[in-house]
């Protein structure tokens, strides 16, 4: 009984090992870089979801900003800011200044 407690113990001990130095170099790697993820020709049938998509991608890697290229006269534009007010990182550009 002894020896399988240990054996127990011994493998709960490596996957938390494991575990920190995985959560170590994710903290070393994300922050190290300032990415960007870049969107454009959204129509509006496809801006919700490529925009979820897109933001569910940065916010599992932290520090990614999202950039949409969208100018105010495109059908997409309205949904744009919405989808802007749920999520901080959205950063929208009009297609001239790029």
């Amino acid at each position: 009984m002894y020896i399988l407690c240990m054996i127990i113990l011994v493998f709960f001990a490596v996957i938390g090992l494991c575990a920190f130095v995985t959560s170590l170099l994710d903290l070393c790697y994300r922050n190290s870089t300032d990415a960007e993820l870049i969107l454009k020709n959204l129509t509006p049938e496809n801006a919700e979801s490529s925009i979820r998509s897109a933001a569910h991608i940065c916010q599992h890697h932290r520090g990614i900003r999202l950039v949409i290229i969208c100018d105010e006269s495109d059908p997409a534009y309205d949904l744009c800011k919405l989808m802007q007010k749920d999520y901080p990182f959205i950063e929208i550009i009009p297609a001239d200044r790029n």
